[in-house]
């Protein structure tokens, strides 16, 4: 498995090796909402009630934003999320 945010990532992933994905959450409390984004895949900001409908729009949108991102991989690439929180300061 190769990170998308490392160097040849898009060469690698041409090969088949299989992309990972890092996607942090954060919990906005004045808005009640999750917010997702990856320092890896350009444009992704997703916002949701819950921790599973987060996960389920994060799923929906990576192979779309990886196709607009790198157009010469097939648009079922293998990639794997990995969701954290970062920690909160008090």
């Amino acid at each position: 498995m190769y990170r998308l945010g490392w160097p040849c990532a898009a060469f690698f992933a041409s090969l088949g090796m299989p992309l990972l994905i890092k996607v942090e959450i954060i919990h906005d409390n004045e808005a009640n909402v999750y917010i997702a984004t990856s320092p890896d895949l350009k444009g992704l900001v997703v916002e949701a009630e819950t921790l599973d409908e987060l996960e389920k729009e994060v799923w929906y949108l990576v192979p779309e934003l990886l196709t607009l991102d790198m157009p010469m991989l097939r648009k079922k690439a293998v990639t794997h999320v990995s969701f954290f929180q970062p920690p909160v300061a008090v």
